[in-house]
């Protein structure tokens, strides 16, 4: 994993849609130094946020409109990236159920004219139900409170909170990695930024995250 920089991402979001909901929160840590960015993110169509979504991550209407703007978060996500010195190419996101965050990056960064800056992504909740498999557990639960339970970590209270999620995800990336020895390498994909992400407003695919799986 020579030349890779690893960075752990959690998002929240009003739904499942990146191309109708919106990001409400953005949370990153750097896995090198454990140095964590997290913003809350001010929407611009409060009123398109899922009811279920909003109970999820306990937000009222209100708190949509406060946060930093898309902008503003954009630019020092990248900041963030940028200290690295690296390209897309050698930077890799953790995140648990990859495929969701990923699009709503994709979506967040399009938004404002730009290309998100990492194109390598790694899911841990493949990592995890690899590992289940390995211990012989059959249809274990894998969203991140059950993932991090089966692998005896002790969590930071506070689910569907990216800062939170954030810290719990990279507590699990460690265990998975250091303490079970699960090789990331096969679960890599190199995924560049979408310019024309796929339309998914009528996407009624669940977040696995979302429920008790």
């Amino acid at each position: 994993m020579s030349g890779i920089e690893f960075t752990v991402l959690d998002s929240e979001t009003t739904g499942l849609s990146s191309s109708y909901h919106e990001m409400t929160e953005i949370s990153l840590i750097r896995v090198v130094n454990k140095c964590q960015l997290w913003r809350c993110i001010k929407c611009d169509y409060p009123e398109r946020a899922n009811i279920d979504s909003l109970r999820i991550t306990n937000k009222t209407l209100a708190d949509l409109g406060q946060g930093y703007t898309k902008e503003q978060v954009v630019e020092e996500c990248d900041k963030f990236f940028n200290e690295d010195g690296l390209t897309p190419v050698h930077r890799c996101i953790i995140a648990h159920n990859a495929p969701f965050d990923m699009r709503f990056c994709h979506a967040l960064w399009a938004k404002v004219g730009k290309e998100f800056p990492a194109a390598l992504w790694v899911d841990s909740m493949q990592i995890v139900r690899a590992y289940a498999k390995k211990i012989g557990l059959v249809k274990p639960k894998v969203n991140l409170d059950a993932s991090c339970n089966m692998l005896g970590i002790k969590k930071f209270a506070g689910a569907h909170s990216a800062q939170s999620d954030t810290r719990n995800t990279y507590l699990l990336w460690k265990a998975l990695t250091e303490t079970h020895n699960m090789d990331p390498l096969p679960f890599i994909k190199t995924l560049p930024h979408v310019l024309n992400p796929v339309d998914d407003s009528e996407d009624c695919g669940l977040d696995p995250a979302l429920l008790d799986l």
